[in-house]
This record gives C-alpha cells, sequence and structure tokens, in this order.
C-alpha cells in the first residue's frame, strides 16, 4: 500500500536522528575537530599583523577535511540502527523509504550546518582587526555545506548496505578520497578530448571555485544532482530491504535512467546560455579594476585578446580563472573579443591557423619589406662567397709574390678567411634558412634572428673588406703594387654591396613581427591585437604553472593577467613609446646572454613585449647614446663587486654618469650594492649619491634572516623573498602579492616606502655579509620595520626610485624558473618582473598604465594585530572553542545517563 508523502513523517525522523546526533558524544566532538583543525589553519595562514584577510586557506583546507569528518556524522544513521535493532521498528513504522532516506539525510545536513558554524568565531576575531568580505565567506560556507552534502548522501547509502560503523566510515571516506585524487590523476593517462570531461567530475575543482568568492550555478547544479543521484539510489536499498522481493530489472533500469539523467542534466548546466556565475566577493576581487575598465570603455575600434595555453600544463582551477578574466574583459567593452587556444589540442588547428592569418595580415608589409630586404642580403652573401672562393687563390698566389714577410703574413691570413669563408659560408645561410622556415615549431617566419644573423655577417665582412681594399691601394712593395691597386676595386665594390645590404637591414627598425613569432614559438602566452598593432606576453608572466612547490607560489595563486595585459594595451594604444636604458660598467653586453644569466636578457624582453624600447650606456666606453623623442628611463646597476677599496676607472664612470643623470633631473632607478668601505672608515661614494635626493642608506649592513631548514639546522639567508611589499604607493599596489627575490638587501630610508619588511626575531643587520658562514648567536633582532627600497621625487618633481639590492634584476633571480617536463617552465619570482615593469611606467611619468594588483589594492588587510593579542585568539580559536564543545557534548551525555 502506497502512502502519500508526509512531511510530518520526515520531520519526525528528522528530529530524532538530529537529536541523536547532538547528544551523543560523536557529534559534537566532530563539529570540535572540525574546528580545532580549522583554526589552526586560520591562525597560521589568515590571522597574523598585515595578513591578508581571506578566508580562502581555511575553506580549501577544510574541503578535504569534510571528506574525513562527513563521513562520521553519517556512518550511524542506519548502520548504528542495525546494530542496535532500532531499524526493525523503522522500517515497520508508516514512514516510507523516501521519508526516512529524506528526514535522515536532513538531518545530517543540518548537523552538517553546525559544524560549519563552530567557525563562526574565527569570522569573528577577523572582523575586529579586518573589513571581512562577507561576500565571499558567504561563497565559501555555500561550497563546504554543499560538497558536505554530496558526501553526506553517499554515506547515508553506504550506511545502508552494512551493519558496521567502521565499514560504513572507511567506505565513504576512501570512496570519496579515491574519486578526488584519481580524478587529479586520469586526465594524464587518457587522450585530450577527454581531459575536461574527467576534470568536470573532480569535486574539489567544483568546491574550489566557491572558495575564491565564485558562484557557478554549474557547480551547484553538480552537487545537488549528487545529492539527488545518491539520494534516490538509498531509497532504492531502503526499498529492497523493506521488500524481499524487488524487481531488479526494474531496479537496474531506474539506476541507469537516473544516472543518464543526472549527466544530461549537468551537461546542461554546463552550456554557457543557461550557465550562470556570480561574484561574490565584496571587494569584486574577480571584476576588473577600475584602471582596467576605463581603458575598455576608451576603446573605440575593435581588439582582441588571444590566449594560447596548453591545459595539460596548468591547473585547472587557474584555467577556469583565465576563462573567467578573459570574461571579464569582454563583458567590458563591446569592442573587444576574447579567445583562448590550446597549440595542443588537434582541434584548435583552424583556430591557430586563423590567429597566424590575423597576424600576418597585420604585419604584412613589415613581413614584405623585411623578407625582401634579406633576401637582396641573402643574395649579396652568396656573392660574398663566390668571390670569396675565386679570390682565395689569388691571394695565396700573390703571396708568394711579395717581398716583405708582413706582405707575405697578411696575404695568406687574407687566403685563408677568404677560402674559410668559400668553403663554410653556407652554414650561415642554414642558419638564415632555419630562422625564416615554418612548421609546427615555428609557426611564423624568425624574420628578427634572421636579419640579426645576416647583419652581423654582413657588417663585420663588408667592414674587413673597405680594409683590404685599403691596404691593397696604399703603400704595397713594388713587385705587387700594380697587382692590387687592379684588384682594390673588386674589393671595395664588394665591401659596398655588403655595407649596402647591412644598412637596408638595420633600416627594417624594430620588427614587430619578428618580436611576436619569437615569442610564439614557445607556444604559450597572450596576444593582443590592437587596430594597427599586436604584442605577445610569455605565458610565465601571466598565469602560474601547475606543479609548482610551495616556496614559489604567491600568496594569492589566481591567475594575475589582468596587470600585464592591461599594460600591454595601454602600451598599444599610446603613441608614446619610453626607452629604458640599462647603465652599467661592465665589460661587454649585458642585453645579450652571458654565462650564470648575469646578464639583463629577460629583462630587456620583459620591456620589449611591453612595447619599451631598450638599449645599454656604459660610461666607460662611449658618451651618452643621443635618444629620440619620447620618455627615458635609466637604469643605473653599480658593479656587484670591487677590487680594492677605490672605484675603479670603469666604476667611476658610471658614478659620474649617474650623478649627471641625477643633476639633469633625469628619471632615474638606483639598485645598490653592500660595500666594504663603510667598515674602514670610508664613505660608498654610492651612499652620498644618493644623499642628494633625500635618501640615506646603510650599505655597510645587509638584512639576514635565519631560517631552520632541518633537524637541529639552522641557515642564514643573505636574500629576502617578498610576498607583501608594506606600502600604498601605486608601483607597490601593482606588485603586492607576487614573490620578489631581492639578494643582499641593504636598507634604505627616505622618499616614499616602497619595498618594507616586517621585523622578526630572526632577522638582523649583519655588516660581515661578505663571510662563507655568519655567526647566528648574539645578534641584535630587528625590532622595527625594515625598507629595503623608496620612491622619491626631487629638485622640482624629477622622479627617482632607490632600491637596495644590486641583483635583483638579473636574469638568474629575475627569471629564474623551475623546470616542469617538456619546455615547460614557471617563473619563481614573478614580482621581480612586475617590479621592475611598474616601476618603469612610473618613472615615465605613465601612472595609467600601471593595473594595480588585485591583492595589492582590494584584498583587505589585518591592521592592529599585537603579538600578545595574536597569542590569546590562538588560545582561544584553536583551544578554547573545540574544548567548549567537547565539554558541552560530555555534560549533556552526562546528564543523559544519569536519568
Amino acid at each position: 500500500m502506497k502512502h502519500a508523502i508526509s512531511i510530518s513523517r520526515i520531520m519526525s525522523i528528522f528530529r530524532r536522528d538530529l537529536w541523536s546526533l547532538l547528544v551523543i558524544p560523536t557529534g559534537p566532538i566532530v563539529a570540535g575537530l572540525f574546528a580545532l583543525a580549522c583554526a589552526i589553519v586560520f591562525v597560521a595562514q589568515v590571522m597574523f599583523p598585515n595578513g591578508i584577510a581571506n578566508m580562502r586557506p581555511v575553506f580549501d583546507f577544510a574541503s578535504w577535511l569534510l571528506l574525513l569528518l562527513c563521513p562520521a556524522i553519517t556512518m550511524r544513521l542506519v548502520a548504528e540502527e542495525r546494530r542496535t535493532g532500532t531499524w526493525e521498528l523503522l522500517l515497520a513504522s508508516p514512514a516510507s523509504s523516501f521519508e526516512m532516506v529524506k528526514g535522515k539525510f536532513i538531518a545530517a545536513w543540518v548537523f552538517l550546518l553546525f559544524v560549519l558554524v563552530s567557525t563562526f568565531p574565527l569570522i569573528a576575531a577577523l572582523e575586529l582587526y579586518a573589513l571581512v568580505d562577507y561576500g565571499a565567506v558567504a561563497s565559501g560556507y555555500l561550497g563546504l555545506f554543499l560538497l558536505g552534502g554530496a558526501v553526506i548522501a553517499t554515506g547515508l547509502l553506504i550506511s545502508a548496505t552494512t551493519t558496521s560503523q567502521t565499514v560504513a566510515y572507511l567506505g565513504t571516506t576512501f570512496f570519496w578520497l579515491t574519486i578526488s585524487l584519481s580524478l587529479k590523476v586520469l586526465p594524464s593517462y587518457v587522450p585530450t578530448r577527454f581531459a575536461n570531461s574527467i576534470f568536470a567530475l573532480d569535486p574539489d575543482l567544483r568546491s574550489g571555485a566557491f572558495s575564491i568568492g565564485l558562484i557557478d550555478t554549474a557547480n551547484i547544479v553538480y552537487f545537488v544532482s549528487i545529492m539527488i543521484a545518491v539520494g534516490w539510489l538509498s531509497i532504492i536499498v531502503f526499498e529492497r530491504t523493506r521488500q524481499s522481493r524487488t524487481s531488479t530489472l526494474k531496479n537496474t533500469i531506474s539506476v541507469f535512467l537516473l544516472a543518464v539523467a543526472i549527466v544530461a542534466v549537468n551537461n546542461v548546466a554546463m552550456q554557457e546560455v543557461v550557465r550562470k556565475r556570480f561574484d561574490a566577493t565584496g571587494s569584486r576581487a574577480y571584476t576588473l579594476s577600475e584602471q582596467t575598465s576605463n581603458l575598455l570603455n576608451s576603446l573605440e575600434k575593435p581588439w582582441k585578446i588571444v590566449v594560447l595555453l596548453d591545459e595539460n600544463t596548468i591547473s585547472k582551477p587557474v584555467v577556469q580563472q583565465v576563462d573567467e578574466v578573459l570574461r571579464r574583459y569582454k563583458d567590458g567593452s563591446s569592442n573587444i573579443q576574447v579567445d583562448r587556444i590550446n597549440p595542443a589540442d588537434p582541434n584548435s588547428i583552424t583556430k591557430y591557423e586563423e590567429l597566424l592569418r590575423s597576424l600576418i595580415e597585420l604585419y604584412g608589409d613589415e613581413l614584405a619589406t623585411a623578407e625582401k630586404a634579406i633576401s637582396k642580403a641573402t643574395d649579396s652573401f652568396n656573392e660574398l662567397m663566390i668571390f670569396a672562393s675565386s679570390t682565395s687563390a689569388w691571394a695565396e698566389q700573390l703571396a708568394a709574390l711579395a717581398t716583405t714577410k708582413q706582405e707575405q703574413d697578411t696575404l695568406k691570413a687574407l687566403a685563408s678567411s677568404l677560402a674559410l669563408l668559400g668553403n663554410d659560408g653556407d652554414l650561415i645561410l642554414i642558419e638564415v634558412s632555419k630562422a625564416l622556415r615554418v612548421d609546427s615549431g615555428q609557426p611564423l617566419p624568425q624574420i628578427t634572428i634572421a636579419r640579426d644573423i645576416l647583419v652581423a655577417a654582413s657588417g663585420q665582412w663588408s667592414k674587413e673588406l673597405a680594409e683590404v681594399a685599403w691596404w691593397l691601394d696604399s703603400g704595397r712593395s713594388q713587385d705587387i703594387a700594380s697587382i692590387c691597386k687592379s684588384q682594390s676595386p673588386a674589393f671595395e665594390k664588394m665591401a659596398m654591396q655588403l655595407a649596402k645590404a647591412d644598412d637596408e637591414l638595420r633600416r627594417l627598425g624594430d620588427l614587430e613581427l619578428g618580436h611576436i613569432s619569437t615569442q610564439l614559438a614557445t607556444g604559450e602566452g597572450a596576444i593582443i591585437f590592437s587596430p594597427t598593432r599586436a604584442t605577445m606576453i610569455p605565458a610565465s608572466l601571466i598565469f602560474p604553472k601547475s606543479g609548482i612547490v610551495q616556496e614559489t607560489t604567491a600568496i594569492d595563486q589566481r591567475f594575475r593577467g589582468e596587470q600585464i595585459i592591461s599594460s600591454a594595451m595601454r602600451s598599444l594604444k599610446s603613441s608614446v613609446q619610453p626607452t629604458v636604458v640599462f647603465v652599467h660598467a661592465e665589460e661587454g653586453s649585458l642585453l645579450g646572454r652571458r654565462q650564470n644569466n648575469v646578464d639583463l636578457w629577460a629583462a630587456k624582453g620583459l620591456l620589449e613585449t611591453s612595447r619599451f624600447r631598450v638599449t645599454q650606456w656604459i660610461p666607460y666606453a662611449g658618451p651618452r647614446p643621443s635618444l629620440s623623442d619620447g620618455p627615458i628611463v635609466w637604469v643605473v646597476i653599480p658593479p656587484s663587486s670591487r677590487a680594492g677599496l677605490t672605484p675603479s676607472p670603469r666604476e667611476q664612470a658610471l658614478i659620474d654618469a649617474t650623478i649627471g643623470l641625477l643633476a639633469g633631473n633625469e628619471a632615474v632607478m638606483i639598485n645598490l650594492q653592500p660595500s666594504l668601505l663603510p667598515r674602514y672608515g670610508q664613505k660608498d661614494p654610492w651612499a652620498v649619491l644618493v644623499k642628494d635626493i633625500g635618501i640615506e642608506v646603510d650599505t655597510e649592513r645587509v638584512l639576514v634572516e635565519q631560517v631552520a631548514v632541518g633537524p637541529n639546522q639552522i641557515e642564514v639567508q643573505r636574500s629576502q623573498m617578498i610576498n607583501d611589499m608594506h606600502s600604498e604607493h601605486i608601483i607597490a599596489n601593482g606588485v603586492s602579492g607576487r614573490q620578489i627575490f631581492l639578494p643582499f638587501p641593504i636598507q634604505v630610508e627616505g622618499g616614499e616606502e616602497l619595498i618594507v619588511i616586517e621585523p622578526t626575531e630572526d632577522h638582523w643587520l649583519d655588516a660581515k655579509w661578505e663571510m662563507e658562514l655568519l655567526e647566528t648567536t648574539g645578534k641584535t633582532s630587528v625590532m622595527d620595520p625594515i625598507q629595503i627600497a623608496a620612491a622619491v621625487e626631487h629638485h622640482g618633481g624629477a622622479r627617482a626610485i632607490v632600491i637596495g639590492s644590486g641583483g635583483w634584476l638579473f636574469t638568474w633571480a629575475a627569471d629564474r624558473a623551475l623546470p616542469l617536463g617538456g619546455n615547460q617552465v614557471a617563473l619563481v619570482n614573478p614580482g621581480n618582473s612586475e617590479l621592475l615593469l611598474a616601476s618603469v611606467e612610473w618613472l615615465s611619468g605613465l601612472d595609467n598604465w600601471i593595473a594595480a594588483s588585485p591583492i595589492g589594492q582590494q584584498a583587505q588587510r589585518i591592521q592592529g594585530l599585537s603579538k600578545t593579542a595574536y597569542f590569546v585568539w590562538t588560545l582561544v580559536l584553536v583551544l578554547g572553542i573545540p574544548s567548549l564543545l567537547v565539554f558541552a557534548s560530555v555534560l549533556t551525555w552526562a546528564r543523559r545517563n544519569s536519568r
């Protein structure tokens, strides 16, 4: 006999089971353990002075914790009743299987709500020291509530199939752990076309969106559909228990149809037509910054952003965040189009080829001009090789006729060089051909590389042949003078032809398509199209890769592409093209690759990507370069070492040049190194130099920090990893939250604080920084914040930046990367690149180019939390609240049993 569904019977079972969960010790103990574990994470990763008031670390941890604790809530719902004999009484009641399942499920789900409420004191404590983003908090709790509901539904099903609470607990726990962990590994072993479907099943990825304040209807449908599906399976199990005879075929068909319906519902929920996303964060952390919104509103013609991203090499949450930010750009202006292409996916070939056609169409004239000039230069070099082959024998024969040893040696060397060129010159042309080749690994011709190879070869031989022509035409001995004069015009003609080809190649200027094609060969990045130009940003600058160890991740692990993408858009939109001049005293160029990566190769690439012209000046080697119109920023890099106690002529020339730049009110960034001079009672000329603009520096001492690297093992670090700049300067707002690496940091005082390091007992200023081993005992810990960098406006508004670290710009620090397998790498210190970019933009007077970092400008921070208050809150939250819950449970249980 079938009964109509009775709400009263459901509520009766609900009250009975909820009361049971509340009065037995298991329930409150589960709540106490949950509150204890969450409190530990809270005080360790959230509640500390100047920490980010963001509950995401707690929510991320809690999502895993629920997989262990929710089965403890459900393990006794049926299994315990089977053991105690009350199960038969419940089956004999008028309640239907549906009513029993719903009553028990709602009771456990409401008890989960009680468990989550046990962490509310964390929010209350946070509110005392920061403005809590309640929208993000509510989103995080919603994600935990839905995830917990899915686990509870599964636990109820497994509990209904066994009489053992232990089996019910372990079965539920291992089911969810297996699902969650296997779905993170399985995509690596299946064809890529199935990867997205597998990732979509991962509960961790689904709940992760809630923890960052992003409410997605597809994720809600995912968890609710699991609850409904598993609930119906529980009803079938209950019904089979009540009726000895049930139709196996009917049950099988029901389960099959249920599975099909769930898959269909989730598939529909993932469609963009019905899918809705809500940014729940009160700070609008996932809304574009005001600067970017203003930029998008100013667009009058079509723009396009294309992100090239191999989804197999990056974590799925970051992929979702990339899509979310791109969607914000698209929604921000009707004149912008966005797209994301997986270059490793065969299904994306059509889109990828369309991208290449767009680039070729945009830069068709540049490409045609470059290929024409390269072709002429190649022909000239071919003629040079023919000339060299035919002339080498003549030079060797003429050497035999020469009457002086000097003439003989010169002609023999000439013959040898020409013969080598005639035989091996093809190697140069082969490299040019490789650069111009187009294939899957090189989708566009590398015209910049081809041009540079030919410029180097043509320029060198043009100069050498001109010198040979001069030598042949002047002062030769009588026996060979006439022969030399007759051949001189041929050498001169060949030299002029090469010089003409070299000049034509150099007149090509900065080949924008060449830079893009070089970046495109790496496979990933973001290409920005304006109506007239384009630029490409390397992938390493805009999103992190999976597989990064914890020390390399920033506090905010979200996609940070907005900052650099918006900067690139501003540079494309602007008619201004600033120039950055690196001023140094090294021998040879720092813009090319050097041994141990002690060079500015990475910095040059970053700036050129952002459409800055980049050059260098070595004051000792030549006069100040004459530069074209536009803002000019001078980045001064002092020598990293000094031989003796007086500056070398090279360093002195650099000092004099820097003094001249400051006196001329130029925009200058000065990077300082520690010095031994103050130890011997002498003034460091660099300290004297910056004092004129109101900056005091302590170049005698380096800020060091001792860290525990193992049991009874202490290591002293002469560098600082900085995630938070502790400053409100516009540069700091644009960079804070991205890890910056500063080797040999020294204290800077004055100006406006740019980088500040908060004091700890493990920090001190050490004057013996150059020693291999530093003594860790008897040191005076710094008690006040240490300023490492300053921004200053001096002498009527001239801008300057002083940074107390000299090596942070070099490739070994700024572009240090971790290998991730194959050709994929991830930046360890992405903040170094962003600090350089934001600094030169500010020095150029282009403040509106600096896209404010979401974490730097919008994230609330904990203020006014003293060490004493931190200790007290740690005791209250970690020990007090959980102990109170357990005590209440024991008291209730004792009073219940005493009756």
